[in-house]
C-alpha cells in the first residue's frame, strides 16, 4: 500500500504530505481532483479487515449495494467527516472505476495506492476481486478454473 497523508492541523487548504511509500502518480492525481473543485466520491471497503466483527455473509450481501454507500466529498475539508479507522475507495463521483483508496486514522486523512499483499498487482475498485475473509484479491488464473 503507498501511501500519502493530508494533516488536519493545517488551515485552509489540507496539503498531502509525504510518507515513506508515497506514490507521486497517486499523489499527483488526487491533488488535481482536489484543486478541481469536482464532486468526489468514498465508497468505504467492504472487507474483514475494515469490519472484523461483521460475518464475511454480510459484507458479502452489503457489497451488491456499494453504489447506494457513495460518500460524497464537495471539498478536502469533508474527507476530515470518513469514519476513523474504514479505508474506501476515493474516486471523481462521476468515475465508475479508481485505484486510489482513503481513510482516516487519528486525524490525518491517508491516500493510499493500493496492491495485492501476495502478488504486488495494483487493485482497483472494479479491477481486482476482492475475498472478504482475508481481503486479498482473488487469483485470475486460480478464478478462471
Amino acid at each position: 500500500m503507498t501511501t500519502t497523508t493530508i494533516n488536519s492541523t493545517t488551515t485552509g487548504h489540507l496539503p498531502i504530505e509525504r510518507l515513506s511509500h508515497f506514490d507521486p502518480e497517486v499523489h499527483q492525481r488526487v491533488q488535481q481532483w482536489l484543486a478541481s473543485g469536482q464532486l468526489l466520491a468514498w465508497i468505504p471497503i467492504l472487507s474483514q479487515e475494515n469490519f472484523p466483527d461483521v460475518p464475511p455473509q454480510i459484507l458479502q450481501f452489503a457489497d451488491q449495494y456499494q453504489e447506494a454507500m457513495r460518500w460524497p466529498i464537495h471539498r478536502p475539508e469533508d474527507l476530515l467527516a470518513l469514519p476513523d479507522g474504514i479505508t474506501g475507495w476515493l474516486l471523481p463521483a462521476d468515475a465508475d472505476d479508481t485505484d486510489v483508496a482513503c481513510g482516516i486514522w487519528n486525524g490525518e486523512v491517508y491516500i493510499l495506492g493500493v496492491q495485492d499483499k501476495r502478488t504486488g498487482r495494483k487493485q482497483t475498485l472494479l479491477g481486482e476481486r476482492f475475498d472478504i475473509a482475508t481481503g486479498q484479491a482473488d487469483d485470475p488464473e486460480q478464478s478462471a478454473v
